[in-house]
């Protein structure tokens, strides 16, 4: 019996060691209260980021002898883009990708994501996403480079189809 209640008596005061451990640990981390600050933007209201780029867009541009052209079509701060790339030995690479506006500092970037091949789900692993930076320019006009995974930024030819 002696046996017993020693047993019983560790046994209770490891549970009220490990309750203890558990509040100390509660109660170590202080509590945070975050504040998310503004992010100094352009005088643009989120909802009309890019009204401007709205429609359908040809856009060309080249890498190392390869030739990209591209389609993208925007809707707001979202869009696709199918891609067409034709190398320097006649190999062509196909690609559709979604598009993502967000601001920046001093204009925009347009993030592609997940590749696939156009008109199925399937991942093309054979082109990485792209990444643009757009600025505004005079009377309606747009600048964009395309500063994707290359040695600098890469001027990108931009011809809108429609609106």
């Amino acid at each position: 019996m002696n046996i017993q209640t020693n047993l019983n008596k560790i046994v209770r005061l490891g549970l009220v060691a490990l309750t203890t451990t558990s509040l100390s640990f509660a109660t170590i981390a202080p509590a945070k209260i975050a504040f998310a600050e503004p992010i100094p933007q352009r005088s643009v209201t989120p909802g009309v980021i890019n009204e401007g780029m709205n429609g359908t867009w040809n856009l060309q541009w080249k890498v190392n002898g390869w030739l990209h052209r591209g389609r993208l079509r925007m809707n707001g701060n979202f869009g696709t883009m199918i891609v067409n790339v034709t190398g320097p030995n006649g190999r062509r690479v196909y690609a559709e990708q979604q598009m993502n506006m967000v601001p920046n500092r001093n204009g925009y970037t347009l993030q592609g994501s997940r590749p696939t091949y156009p008109g199925s789900n399937a991942i093309n692993r054979n082109y990485q996403p792209d990444n643009f930076y757009v600025e505004s320019g005079d009377r309606g006009s747009w600048k964009m480079r395309n500063c994707s995974d290359y040695h600098g930024c890469i001027p990108v030819r931009m011809t809108r189809i429609d609106r």
